[in-house]
């Protein structure tokens, strides 16, 4: 190699900033960045640098100062960035090592931003709760992101954390090699307004329902994965319970019917017990 020959070379920049929000002006952002102002610059925190991007930085100036309150904003660069425009989320991805995404609903806005951090190698959060959202960025983009080393994680939102919480948690309680088959979650909302809930939330609901069947249709493209061995175990003890039932009680058929979803319920729950 000749001598002087690695200055010609170009060096990357570090990025900028340890996370960007984008969307920060919108319901769920303004509290978004409530909570991370709680650890920038905190000693224990590794996030030092912050910066907010959306469309209206009149808004996200608004927003900063109402996450801020009591206290004066701190001095956190704004940038314009829109959903709409590929080049502004490149720029944006550029600077920073994380972007966290606010911008829903995000059948409609979220797609440029993954293709954005999949083809930069900037890592991606969201707070999506949208399942053919996400497992159709999967499909599209999991090559790129690998190429790139972006790494892509959605469903970081409050309809899906407490989920994973839960079951985690139930998960621990069961000693190997037992393992729970399903886990059933109910969540209950009281508020003093007549609707729970902020508009953004409703619209991605209402989406979801009316293109349930796109999921469906690209669950079926997508390859078929190997069942796990507790579902055959659990099929055929089914098939002995129900032999059993019509040996010792004499069921009729029609009975046998009528109980069907009992038997297989009380089959789960017996192997889920002794595995």
């Amino acid at each position: 190699m000749e001598a002087g020959s690695d200055r010609s070379q170009p060096v990357s920049q570090p990025p900028l900033y340890d996370l960007i929000i984008l969307g920060a002006s919108g319901f769920t952002g303004k509290y978004v960045i409530r909570e991370a102002l709680k650890f920038l610059n905190v000693p224990s925190s590794p996030l030092k640098s912050l910066a907010l991007a959306g469309r209206n930085p009149t808004k996200l100036a608004q927003t900063l100062k109402w996450a801020s309150h009591p206290d004066h904003p701190p001095p956190i660069p704004i940038l314009t960035a829109e959903t709409a425009d590929p080049a502004s989320l490149h720029h944006l991805c550029s600077q920073s090592k994380l972007i966290l995404n606010c911008v829903g609903p995000f059948r409609i806005h979220g797609e440029p931003v993954v293709a954005a951090c999949a083809e930069t190698g900037c890592d991606y959060l969201d707070i999506c709760g949208e399942p053919e959202f996400m497992e159709r960025m999967e499909v599209k983009y999991h090559e790129k992101a690998m190429e790139t080393g972006s790494l892509v994680i959605s469903a970081c939102g409050f309809d899906s954390v407490p989920a994973e919480l839960g079951w985690m948690f139930n998960s621990k309680q069961w000693v190997g090699p037992a393992a729970p088959n399903q886990i059933e979650a109910y969540l209950s909302l009281e508020s003093e307004k007549r609707i729970v809930g902020n508009f953004g939330t409703y619209e991605s609901a209402v989406l979801g329902v009316a293109n349930a069947g796109q999921l469906v249709e690209l669950r079926r493209s997508r390859p078929k994965r190997a069942r796990p061995a507790v579902r055959t175990l659990l099929f055929l003890s089914y098939g002995f319970l129900l032999m059993k039932a019509k040996q010792k009680f004499r069921l009729i058929p029609l009975i046998v019917n009528i109980y069907y979803k009992s038997i297989v319920v009380y089959a789960v729950c017996l192997h889920v017990t002794i595995l």
